[in-house]
């Protein structure tokens, strides 16, 4: 299914569709990935407001630029799942910079 702006009643039911199977598949493979990771937290992030539209415009994107629905379900499915480690990362970084007193950038 292609998509118009704006969307009519199916397109917008089978965007939030597309959207939940990308989430899903993302939370799956970060799951796999990190066993220590609670499916309640990770899916309230991969849920919240922002991920959903964010995804459902990568999604919409890489439809506009011709990908199949696959691929494009893919790059989102995978930029979710980038942001999702890159802000883990982040984390990480800033809980160490608090623990160690020093800022992480600079010690390397």
């Amino acid at each position: 299914m292609r998509y118009t702006a704006p969307l009519t009643p199916a397109q917008a039911k089978q965007l939030g569709r597309d959207v939940g199977t990308i989430i899903g598949f993302a939370a799956n493979a970060i799951s796999h990935l990190r066993g220590t990771a609670t499916t309640d937290t990770l899916m309230r992030t991969l849920t919240s407001p922002s991920a959903i539209d964010v995804t459902a415009a990568r999604y919409l994107k890489a439809l506009e630029n011709g990908d199949s629905p696959a691929e494009a379900a893919a790059k989102a499915g995978t930029a979710l799942v980038h942001d999702w480690a890159d802000a883990v990362l982040e984390v990480h970084g800033l809980l160490n910079e608090h623990n160690t007193g020093k800022d992480v950038e600079t010690s390397q």
